[in-house]
């Protein structure tokens, strides 16, 4: 895709289901401040939700830890820097140690994470108050606000740039019903809000027209106009709440007359008047100076706790429990937030594991292996090779950079970090893994963020993957400072296939023919694919046989020029360039060539490297599809050694630039790897230009940065 507009991009991305991340500022975390070699061992401790956590003795014993041989006392917790105060309980093997913990507050993890160790100094404990005695009546009922939102679209071109998901589109006529379960309900009006952004708009006015419906009773009815957020407000009658389901109905009638009329939904907050009744043996709520009484709760081991401070929590130790009821009384000048639990509510925490505490040495290493920890040992062949080749290896697991420089949680921040803090600076960094624009796994599809890349505002895509970033020279100069590249694998065997092709195609004789061939193929769309193909090709040198197949002498043919485009691909070529319109997993209009195509390329080991001045070509962070340079990358009878490929949008003048000077680096200035060439054409280009350094930042290696071409 090239020359885009904002609503071709629309239209695409509905299309392909494509969709990006949300970015963040540049600042890589700090390393932490803790002092963690006076602690002799540590556990990492995920928890997802906010709530009372316990870990009990034998949670501790199934991670390697006998309290018995341990002193308890020192055993203490911490979120990133902070101690947080546990609270013990029991003896023995019924020892157990609550805490409150958080959700994770991070855009790139699903988990909170916090950290566990002893041996070193007394650990924090949780503090008790006292509460007045409870005088008069107890407040019978409290405002509470359910909010509901479920990530399901992710749609960054509309909306806040750190708010991308959406629950889902209404496109008119279209309607949507949604169910509310409140716990409990007293009879007394409650509100509504429906967030919304407007992603069409149309000379029709009005050109959005939305009805809201709660229990069957139309409670708002709302037209407006344009583009943008869109936050409808409703009263809801006392007598139409319900105690359990509730249904909430959005209806998009379609009657505006606008060509197009489309409504994301990002969430609902109902807020409305609950009782003092546990659910789930649980009530959180916020309260001032009065008397409380909370039932509901399923025995009498009731505990509160005020959690005003959610990383300094205090239980109040003179509650009055009966009857599977707790009653306590507040004198606050201001509002505190209170967190009664009963036996039920503690809850395991998601998992525990222990810190990786050997990470190897990274000093003068020159070509450093960033892997996701499963594809340490499939990686080992091409590590031994390179090492045989001269260079300096090192191998980092993302779980040992996590740790060391982002307190255990999962970030592409930590990769920065870590990169950061190597000195001197690496030549080369391979990166092994797939990466996700869905880094909180909202959508639990089977493409994981193993490797995260990070994800940068462009011009024509808002936000795309750029690997360049790790090495970017600073956040104004985009510019790389070494060669970066990935094996965007999600498999051990998808490793060792993008290795083994590494080797053989270094350990492949210089002088077989099939290294003499370059083939170009152009698009038949704008001229200047053509003039950019004429342009690459003229600069091979008289070794190199360039071989040309444009759809413009075919007539616009796409079978006649896919047939032999296939034949001379399977007969094998060092370079092969597609010039012209691109989208996830094809090529040109027709299409010339897409991943239906895969089983008519059978190269063997006659590998070629793939130039892609295009759109889209490299969009190997979607969870749910591949691109078309990875399905050649991984394919097993052929396909590419490499591809520098692009993960986002962009316009034919930059990307002819890019490939100009890549060109040159390649056979004018002899650079004898790919990632270097990469590299240094791209510190040849303009990075104060906008567009150009869409380009810079979107052009990625799939591949070994180190490999010798």
């Amino acid at each position: 895709m090239n020359s885009p507009t904002k609503w071709l991009l629309v239209f695409f991305l509905a299309l392909v289901g494509c969709a990006v991340a949300p970015t963040a500022a540049p600042t890589p975390l700090p390393g932490p401040v803790i002092e963690w070699s006076r602690a002799p061992a540590r556990l990492k401790l995920f928890v997802q939700a906010d709530g009372l956590y316990r870990i009990t003795a034998g949670d501790l014993r199934n991670a390697g830890v006998d309290l018995e041989k341990v002193d308890a006392a020192t055993l203490q917790l911490f979120r990133g820097a902070r101690a947080v105060p546990m609270r013990e309980r029991g003896e023995g093997t019924d020892r157990a140690f609550e805490f409150f913990g958080q959700a994770s507050d991070s855009p790139y993890s699903a988990f909170g994470v916090y950290w566990l160790t002893w041996g070193a100094q007394p650990g924090a404990r949780m503090r008790e108050t006292e509460s007045p005695a409870p005088r008069g009546a107890p407040q019978e009922s409290f405002p509470s606000t359910v909010h509901l939102a479920r990530a399901r679209l992710y749609l960054p071109q509309f909306g806040e740039g750190d708010a991308p998901w959406f629950w889902q589109a209404l496109t008119a006529p279209a309607t949507a019903t949604i169910t509310l379960t409140l716990p409990a309900a007293v009879s007394a009006p409650a509100q509504m809000r429906v967030n919304l952004w407007s992603a069409t708009q149309d000379p029709a006015e009005p050109d959005h027209h939305l009805q809201v419906f709660f229990n069957d009773t139309r409670v708002a009815d709302e037209s407006w106009d344009g583009q943008g957020a869109r936050v409808i407000t409703a009263r809801l009658p006392g007598d139409g709440v319900r105690a359990g389901v509730n249904t909430l109905r959005l209806s998009a009638p379609g009657d505006t007359r606008a060509q197009a009329e489309i409504v994301l939904l990002r969430s609902v907050e109902a807020t409305y008047t609950r009782p003092f009744i546990a659910q789930d043996d649980a009530l959180e709520f916020e309260g001032g100076a009065g008397s409380y009484r909370i039932g509901g709760f399923s025995g009498d081991a009731i505990d509160v706790f005020d959690i005003t401070h959610p990383d300094e929590p205090t239980r109040i130790a003179n509650t009055t429990i009966a009857a599977r009821t707790v009653a306590f009384g507040s004198d606050a000048d201001t509002p505190r937030r209170y967190l009664a639990v009963g036996p039920r509510a503690r809850q395991p925490v998601a998992r525990i594991a222990r810190m990786v505490t050997t990470r190897p040495q990274t000093t003068n290493a020159d070509y450093v292996v960033i892997t996701h920890p499963d594809f340490v040992d499939a990686v080992q062949p091409l590590v031994r090779w390179r090492a045989q080749r001269g260079l300096k290896p090192v191998v980092v697991a993302t779980n040992e950079i996590y740790d060391e420089f982002a307190y255990g949680v999962e970030s592409p921040l930590a990769l920065r970090a870590f990169l950061d803090s190597l000195q001197p600076p690496p030549r080369f960094v391979l990166l092994v893994g797939k990466a996700s624009y869905d880094y909180r796994d909202y959508l639990s599809v089977p493409g994981k963020n193993l490797v995260p890349t990070f994800l940068v505002n462009t011009p024509h895509l808002n936000q795309a993957a750029s690997d360049n970033w790790f090495a970017a020279a600073s956040a104004r100069d985009a510019r790389p400072t070494f060669a970066i590249g990935r094996i965007p694998a999600q498999t051990k065997e998808q490793v060792a296939r993008g290795v083994s092709k590494i080797i053989a195609f270094e350990a492949s004789p210089r002088t077989a023919e099939w290294r003499r061939r370059a083939i170009f193929v152009a698009d038949d769309k704008e001229p200047s694919f053509v003039e950019m193909a004429d342009a690459l090709a003229d600069r091979m040198s008289a070794q190199i046989a360039a071989q040309k197949i444009y759809l413009d002498a075919h007539q616009g043919n796409v079978t006649a020029a896919r047939a032999k485009m296939v034949a001379q691909w399977n007969a094998g070529a060092r370079w092969l360039t597609y010039v012209g319109h691109g989208s996830i997993d094809t090529w040109a209009e027709g299409p010339l060539f897409s991943a239906a195509n895969l089983g008519e390329i059978n190269n063997a080991d006659r590998l070629p490297i793939l130039f892609t001045p295009t759109c889209l070509d490299g969009f190997f962070y979607h969870p749910q599809k591949d691109s078309l340079a990875e399905e050649l990358l991984f394919k097993e009878d052929g396909g590419i050694v490499a591809g520098i490929v692009p993960t986002g949008l962009s316009l034919p003048e930059d990307q002819r630039a890019l490939m100009l000077a890549l060109f040159d680096e390649f056979l004018a200035a002899r650079v004898p790897t790919l990632g270097e060439a990469l590299t240094r054409a791209k510190q040849r280009m303009d990075a104060a230009s906008p567009s150009a350094r869409e380009v810079i930042e979107t052009f990625g290696l799939l591949g070994d940065p180190a490999l010798e071409w």
